[in-house]
């Protein structure tokens, strides 16, 4: 809907909207059910599909990987369908570019919402909101989050999401952003978010390219490069409109890259301009080079951390705190406190060559938090550890952080000390990681009553949530990832390490009664796991033959039945002089289990670590075949089945489930998003256990 043709709202039925500007003159908004009107320059805004469209000049705009059409269609879909399987459309379509599904689901990206201080009923705008990733996860600590986006079909995708995540969060999505003004009063907001967003700004083709000849195109490449265009200067006044309306006391929030990031010395082209080494050039020279190469000018400024802070001083942002983001804002892996506070924060001194990667001028990319007279109270990292340090009765600021790293599986892990004593906090990040997490706390309660297990695991120490933000503090285990010392040690020495520790997990096993597998048990072990399988992964027509494949090979089989760690991986399982001295992330213990699935874990989780680029499609043809194993492996292995009362003759059909418990437990963890890797890990594993089986068979 046009201006031309716009609704004439009824002055009788006028209702101001306290909350929102006109983006054309900042004058004063009031509505009625589907449309908006200034009540000083009389511009009129509709609202579609709920959203309000502030867009003023750029109403075809559309950014986006996938076509206007086939964007429309999914979302309508998006309605009736699961999460998972429009994530997997959306991936089709973008030809499943890793960045996407980044984009689309990793939760733990936003990590740095921990860094904030967001009064309890914040007011936050999402600046650029994208497919709205970014304000599903910021909006239950905040107490009401404006989604703005120039894209009008991302903005339909992103209510589409809110509806399966945020019911019950207070989030307003608005069409806009090139106007001369955004479209809100001064001093709106407690925390304004632009991730990814500062250095496009003034990429706006329309600057430059007015059309005509090459030469003439040339040139206005070239002179935009001057006066008001100036990218720079476009960035300056940009940052002056978010000051206006963020509070005195509010924060900015930038992720973005390093000018001088060290992957920018020959490691890839810059991230925006496509270009090698642009961003390490004169800005200038930068231009002319574009023009001449890409035909277009060079205007995806970013900076170093200098340049950051001078770009925020000179529109009043005096205070700055920034953190170095790991391996980039996407794909987040650590956050490294570089110019902080450091009363929470006392990270150690780099060594060897993190002193490059980390140094605070050269790590790929940045967050930065900047406000114009400093803010008040707690960042919610803050308030984490303060309520752990009431929870311990420890005095106040004896906690203390040196390390935030990121998973995979949507979590959040600090590292740090509650008064002398080693701890880590674990951030669950939605809804699957804190299941994980709760469960992996009441597990090392359990523990504690549990003899000789209380030393092999961390201690749980607090828990708890402060403003939206779950955390599950344990103490920290002595020594490094197993996978680590197989770097120093070799492969049987450690296999006798965590045949010892095996033992000790379960040590009055061989005493216990073998138990049938089937009814529940068998149900729980193999029937539950194949049909979350089935759900979400084209199987349907391999799951009658699947189903007798298990059934043949281990229904009514005798064992005994114990603890089981279910993630016993070179990454969990913690080493000190050739000694296991704890494992970690007790997230899928089964205490009525089989604990030969421990053994193979380590076994397989062993072999990738050891072959890189190896896949679980590849490793568990190899260790399903006993002949492959080495001598060590296979005595190893033998100790493990006889400790279940099993004989080693079914070391195929065990490996089968091992690998049909660990990829059902993997679709939590974000493989069900990931249509290529269900394809390899499931379908084509499958397929060859029921082809070899077939061929053993005739």
């Amino acid at each position: 809907m046009n201006s031309a043709n716009a609704l004439t709202i009824s002055r009788r039925n006028r209702v101001p909207q306290n909350d929102l500007a006109c983006p054309r003159c900042a004058g004063a908004i009031v509505a009625d059910d589907t449309a908006l009107e200034c009540d000083a320059c009389g511009a009129t805004y509709p609202i579609r599909d709920g959203i309000v469209d502030f867009r003023c000049h750029r109403r075809d705009y559309y950014f986006n990987p996938i076509p206007r059409e086939a964007m429309d269609e999914l979302t309508r879909e998006a309605r009736h369908l699961p999460w998972a399987d429009t994530v997997r459309r959306f991936l089709r379509g973008v030809g499943q570019n890793p960045d996407w599904l980044d984009n689309l689901i990793a939760d733990g990206r936003y990590a740095w919402k921990l860094l904030l201080r967001l009064p309890p009923n914040a007011r936050v705008l999402d600046l650029g909101c994208g497919l709205g990733n970014l304000t599903k996860n910021i909006a239950p600590s905040a107490g009401r989050v404006y989604a703005l986006d120039l894209t009008f079909e991302r903005l339909k995708f992103a209510r589409v999401r809110f509806e399966h995540f945020n019911p019950d969060d207070d989030i307003r999505l608005l069409a806009g952003g090139d106007g001369p003004f955004l479209p809100f009063p001064d001093g709106s907001f407690d925390c304004v978010a632009l991730s990814g967003v500062l250095e496009w700004v003034a990429d706006d083709q329309g600057v430059w390219d007015r059309g005509g000849s090459r030469l003439g195109k040339a040139m206005g490449a070239f002179l935009s490069f001057f006066g008001a265009a100036n990218p720079r200067k476009t960035q300056l006044r940009f940052l002056s409109e978010i000051r206006r309306v963020l509070k005195p006391s509010g924060q900015l929030f930038i992720a973005i890259e390093n000018r001088l990031s060290y992957r920018y010395f020959g490691g890839r082209r810059d991230h925006h301009s496509g270009l090698w080494f642009a961003s390490l050039l004169p800005r200038f020279l930068a231009n002319l080079y574009s023009i001449a190469v890409a035909r277009r000018p060079y205007r995806t400024y970013t900076y170093s951390i200098s340049g950051y802070r001078r770009l925020l001083s000179a529109v009043g942002f005096s205070n700055h705190e920034i953190y170095g983001l790991t391996p980039g804002y996407t794909h987040l892996a650590e956050l490294i406190p570089l110019q902080i506070d450091k009363r929470l924060w006392q990270p150690p001194k780099l060594q060897g060559h993190q002193q490059f990667r980390r140094h605070s001028h050269f790590v790929p990319a940045y967050g930065i938090i900047a406000s114009p007279q400093g803010s008040t109270g707690l960042s919610l990292a803050e308030q984490v550890a303060a309520a752990i340090e009431s929870q311990l009765d420890l005095e106040e600021k004896s906690v203390s952080f040196t390390h935030f790293y990121t998973t995979g599986k949507g979590k959040g892990v600090i590292s740090g000390c509650a008064g002398h004593r080693p701890m880590v906090v674990k951030l669950p990040f939605n809804a699957s990681a804190a299941a994980g997490a709760e469960r992996n706390h009441r597990f090392l309660k359990q523990a504690e009553q549990m003899g000789t297990l209380r030393e092999l695991t961390p201690q749980a120490l607090a828990a708890g949530e402060v403003q939206g933000v779950s955390y599950y503090a344990e103490t920290r285990v002595e020594g490094c990832p197993l996978r680590t010392a197989l770097g120093r040690s070799s492969h049987s020495d450690c296999l006798q390490a965590v045949s010892s520790f095996l033992q000790a997990l379960n040590s009055g096993l061989q005493a216990r009664v073998p138990e049938a597998l089937s009814g529940e048990f068998y149900q729980r072990q193999v029937l539950i796991p194949l049909e979350q399988l089935a759900r979400v992964s084209d199987i349907s027509v391999f799951m009658e033959e699947a189903q007798a494949y298990f059934r043949e090979r281990l229904y009514g089989l005798k064992v005994r039945r114990g603890l089981v760690h279910g993630d016993f991986s070179t990454r969990n399982i913690f080493m000190r002089d050739a000694r296991i001295t704890g494992v970690i992330d007790w997230d899928n213990a089964d205490l009525l289990g089989i604990p030969v699935l421990d053994a193979l874990n380590y076994l397989e989780s062993t072999y990738r670590y050891l072959n890189p680029g190896i896949s679980l499609a590849q490793t568990i043809p190899l260790l399903s075949h006993w002949d492959h194993l080495t001598e060590k492996e296979q005595q190893f292995l033998e100790g493990s089945y006889y400790c279940c009362g099993l004989d080693p003759s079914h070391h195929a059909a065990f490996v089968s489930l091992y690998w049909l418990r660990h990829v059902a437990q993997q679709l939590d963890e974000g493989l069900v998003y990931d249509a290529p890797a269900l394809g390899e890990r499931v379908r084509g594993v499958l397929k060859g256990l029921l082809q070899s089986h077939s061929q053993s068979g005739s």
